[in-house]
């Protein structure tokens, strides 16, 4: 106690206080950051599309690119699109299904060739900073659920990879091989 008088008497008179400083002026305000995800993902497995169009389009690798091209040329490419899109194709590359490659070659040509396209460089941003999949990604036949995290963990990094290779078109994608 003796201590801890004259310690009080001397903060007082340096002008230390016990109470928080208010905020400065020149403070910067917190910003809020939200937590929505500027664009949906898909919630399920889009195995019943890849075979309608694995089913629609040619066996022939190049028939089958220019026959998807002409059919998503109908539709305006857009951000949300876009991730739709690659999604499909990304699943369709991690899930080995049959149109893996051609599908993989088609959307990425198809986005490449939409850059410009309000939304789409957007979406290809949000991909390589913040995409989560919420696929339920289980290998067929896993009772045990062991190869979920690395399903999802291909997705992720498919996904990203698919976006750096678009962002940066000077380098070759080793995707489209």
């Amino acid at each position: 106690m003796k201590t801890l008088l004259p310690t009080t008497i001397i903060a007082m008179l340096v002008g230390c206080s016990t109470e928080p400083p208010a905020p400065r002026a020149f403070a910067q305000p917190e910003v809020a950051r939200s937590t929505e995800k500027p664009f949906e993902v898909l919630t399920d497995a889009p195995d019943a599309i890849l075979d309608e169009m694995a089913s629609k389009y040619s066996s022939n690798n190049q028939e089958w690119r220019d026959a998807w091209k002409l059919d998503n040329s109908k539709s305006t490419l857009d951000g949300q699109r876009t991730i739709r899109l690659l999604e499909i194709a990304c699943y369709a590359d991690v899930m080995c299904h049959s149109i893996e490659y051609p599908l993989r070659v088609a959307t990425l040509d198809y986005v490449e060739s939409n850059l410009e396209t309000e939304g789409v460089r957007d979406a290809l941003k949000w991909i390589r900073e913040s995409y989560k999949s919420d696929l339920p990604l289980d290998e067929p036949g896993d009772d045990t659920g062991q190869f979920r995290g690395m399903l999802v963990d291909s997705m992720r990094i498919r996904m990203v990879d698919f976006a750096k290779d678009l962002l940066n078109p000077e380098i070759p994608s080793q995707h489209r091989k």
